[in-house]
Formats: C-alpha cells, sequence, structure tokens
C-alpha cells in the first residue's frame, strides 16, 4: 500500500506530511512535505485550549458559543492541510489514484486519558477527515484516538505499535533491543526488546514535558519560538533547585498527583504541565533557567526508563526523533545521563544507578534510514495502512486497552461524515455511537 500520513504537533510549527510505501516488513518513504503553519492560526489553537482548559474539555459548548469563530479556525486549518496533501503528491511527482488512503491524525486540543483521571476520561482531536477526503478526492482514515479510549486505554502514545515495525527490519541487522525516543512538546519512549525466552515485548509511555515549558518560556520572555540551537541554553548552568521544584510540581493528574511517578501505561497533555514560579522568577538568570528545563526534559525521559520490567533486556540503542532532540544541549544531557556522566540528584541516585549503562548508543533514527522529522507523520501512514488490513495499532502493553485495539475510521469523498472533532471527546459516555 502506498499511504500518506499527516500531523501537525502541539507545537503548531507546520503541517508535516509523509507518503510511505508498506510491503510485507518493508517500510519505506517515498516523498515528504512540511508547510508551516500561519502565526495567527497556531495563536487561535492555543487560545481555544485555553478555553477548553477552563470549560473541562467541553468543546461542543465552547462551539455553540461561537459557532462563527470555531467554523473558520477549523475550515481554514483543514484547507491548510488539504494544501500540504496536494502540494505533496504533486511535488513527489505522484497523482491522487496513486495513494491508498490518507491518515490524519487531527489536531489535539484537550487529553484527558484514565491516567490522569479516572473518572470520565476524553481525547480531543479537531479535524474534519470528510472535508479532507472531499478537498483531495482520497479516502481517509482519521480519529485514531477515539478506539482505544473507548477500549479503556490511554488512546497514547501511538508510536510503539509503528517503531515495533520499524524494529523488525533494525532487529534482522543486530540493532537491538531498541528504544525509540519522542521529543516532542511531550515526550514519550517505545521499547522494543525481549524476555529471556526470547519473546519480542513492544511497550510504551508518554515521559512528561519535553519542548513545553522551553518553547513557552522562549516564546515569552523573548518573543521567539525556541531556544533554537539551544543558543540560550548553551550559556547557562543547571539550577539543581529548581530542577527539584520541576521534578515535583511540573506534570500533574487531575487530584495533583505527580505524573512522573505514575507507572505505566500512562499519557499526558499540555495541560496538565505547570511551570513552577521559580521557572519564571527574573533572580534567576534567563539563560539559568533555559539551560535548567532543558535537562528535566532529558532527565525526567532518563529516569522514566525505571518502569522497564526487570524480565525485559534494557535497550542497547536508543534512536532519537522529533524537534526537541535538535537542540545538542538536550541530545548531550541525555547521553550523558544515561551514561553515568551527569550530575542529578541526590534521592534519584538509586533509579538513576539501575537505568545508567556505560555502553548505550543515542542516535538520531536517520542514522538508521528512518527520517526523524517525518516519524509522526509516518505513524499515521501506518495506522491507516493497519485499519484496512484490519490490524490493531494498540495493545494492553503500550496504553492499557482492555484488548488489541483496531483504531480509526474512513470517511470516503463525497461521502456525509459530518464529525468535525474525534468521538471520545469529553462526554462521549452520553452519547456513544
Amino acid at each position: 500500500m502506498r499511504c500518506i500520513g499527516i500531523m501537525t504537533g502541539n507545537s503548531l510549527d507546520a503541517v508535516d506530511v509523509v507518503i510511505t510505501d508498506f510491503s510485507d516488513d518493508r517500510i519505506n518513504d517515498v516523498g515528504s512535505f512540511s508547510l508551516p503553519v500561519p502565526q495567527a492560526m497556531a495563536a487561535e489553537f492555543r487560545l481555544l485550549k485555553q478555553a477548553l482548559q477552563t470549560a473541562g474539555g467541553d468543546i461542543a459548548t465552547i462551539r455553540r458559543q461561537n459557532e462563527t469563530r470555531f467554523a473558520k479556525l477549523h475550515n481554514d486549518y483543514i484547507q491548510l492541510v488539504a494544501k500540504a496533501v496536494n502540494q505533496a503528491i504533486k511535488q513527489n511527482s505522484f497523482k491522487p489514484d496513486d495513494i491508498d488512503i490518507i491518515g490524519f491524525h487531527g489536531q489535539t486540543c484537550a487529553h484527558c486519558p484514565p491516567s490522569i483521571t479516572k473518572e470520565n476520561p476524553y481525547t480531543l482531536q479537531i479535524g474534519s477527515g470528510q472535508m479532507l477526503a472531499d478537498l483531495t478526492g482520497i479516502r481517509v482514515a482519521y480519529d485514531f484516538r477515539s478506539d482505544d479510549l473507548m477500549n479503556g486505554g490511554e488512546a497514547a502514545p501511538l508510536a510503539p505499535v509503528h517503531n515495533h515495525h520499524l524494529a523488525v527490519s533494525l532487529k534482522a541487522k543486530g540493532i537491538f533491543p531498541v528504544a525509540f525516543c519522542n521529543g516532542g512538546n511531550t515526550g514519550n519512549i517505545s521499547i522494543i526488546s525481549t524476555t529471556p525466552a526470547g519473546t519480542v515485548k513492544t511497550l510504551g509511555w508518554d515521559t512528561g514535558p519535553f519542548n513545553h515549558f522551553i518553547d513557552e518560556l522562549v516564546r515569552r520572555e523573548k518573543n521567539e519560538p525556541c531556544d533554537f540551537n539551544g543558543k540560550y541554553g548553551l550559556r547557562g548552568t543547571i539550577d539543581f533547585n529548581l530542577l527539584r521544584e520541576l521534578f515535583a510540581r511540573a506534570a500533574v493528574t487531575e487530584k495533583g498527583g505527580n505524573f512522573l511517578l505514575q507507572t505505566p501505561p500512562k499519557s499526558s497533555d499540555p495541560a496538565w504541565y505547570r511551570l513552577p514560579a521559580a521557572a519564571t522568577n527574573a533572580k534567576i538568570p534567563f539563560n539559568n533557567r533555559i539551560r535548567t528545563l532543558e535537562f528535566f526534559s532529558a532527565y525526567i525521559f532518563a529516569y522514566s526508563l525505571r518502569f522497564i520490567p526487570e524480565n525485559i533486556t534494557f535497550p542497547r540503542y536508543f534512536l532519537t526523533f522529533g524537534g526537541g532532540w535538535n537542540n545538542p544541549v538536550i541530545t548531550a544531557d541525555f547521553h550523558n545521563i544515561l551514561t553515568g556522566k551527569a550530575e542529578i540528584l541526590p534521592e534519584h541516585r538509586p533509579v538513576f544507578a539501575s537505568v545508567c549503562r556505560p555502553d548505550i548508543t543515542v542516535t538520531p533514527s536517520d542514522t538508521y534510514g528512518f527520517s526523524g522529522r517525518f516519524m509522526e507523520a509516518r505513524i499515521f501512514a501506518d495506522m491507516a495502512c493497519c485499519l484496512l488490513r484490519r490490524e490493531p495499532f494498540s495493545y494492553p502493553e503500550t496504553t492499557g486497552c482492555r484488548t488489541p485495539t483496531i483504531a480509526g475510521i474512513i470517511a470516503l469523498p463525497g461521502g456525509n461524515d459530518s464529525r468535525l472533532w474525534s468521538r471520545a471527546a469529553f462526554g462521549w459516555q452520553n452519547h456513544r455511537s
């Protein structure tokens, strides 16, 4: 199959499109394209997310309160995505008929999974699969998270099964066991390894905030989108008092628990991230605060390795992807932490003593032929392919769902699917269909 995958992440910087061929165990990207998200659209989405946080995720009410504004944001977004898809097809010398299906994630605007709340979990992705199908002339698979959440799962992360598919070729080359490390607005990890009996196991979970706080602080104080190439962090030093406060308070559950200490399966969302007051305290030099936030991103990623079960062989190869790893400060910190070369908080020494290894390799996924820039987009090309094949894309070990779950629904060009957001949005329990 030849499938298109689309991703617009929480950073809202671009629409990433990848065209991928799937044949047996081979996964091969044959084209890609990125289209920047206009700043005004990104700002509107951030305002919508803030409103949703205040409204407890109730998208239906927010839409009723201002239907015109919501319709403009939604329609402009889908038109932008369709433009990116159509340009990707054209610039890579394909035709719409060459594409079997589009996998479209939509824009996550709220996410409140079981690990955040035990009562009435929900997940909200904005985006009409029908409108996208009509504008491209290609069938669209979308709303990938709802089925998992309605089956008792976290609805995230969705990367582990795709990373498992990629690991098949790596294992044949002796690059195994592996961990795929996604550094986006939120971090997540996939572990593909074996038990002592040789059974391959795939695990995954969200690690917590990654780019989120760094980008927020740089936008707020420097009016720039991110710490490009670590230019601020490279000039700073780590404030370990701030690090301790970040670890204790930066990622929470609905009732105020520390998400970082929670056992997987688990997933999170920027709505559950809390920037401590010390991180905005002007008495601490800006560069030091950014440096500490960057260390924190790598620190909690490595700390989460404590959740690898004892009967699973610890990963030898760590493949990084996602924009956050382009920051050389975070990448160097992660390597130094994993190999025992970084200073850590005294209270965490026993944990890091169990996860540090001197022979660990940290390498961009591109080194092994898997584009890190388009990894997340490719996940949804893979999901669309699996939906057509009726293959599960989440399992109890990856999301906590009750049973292996086939994810997504399909909109056909000229169809009548009127949904503008995911089925498992706030209040889905009251009108499940």
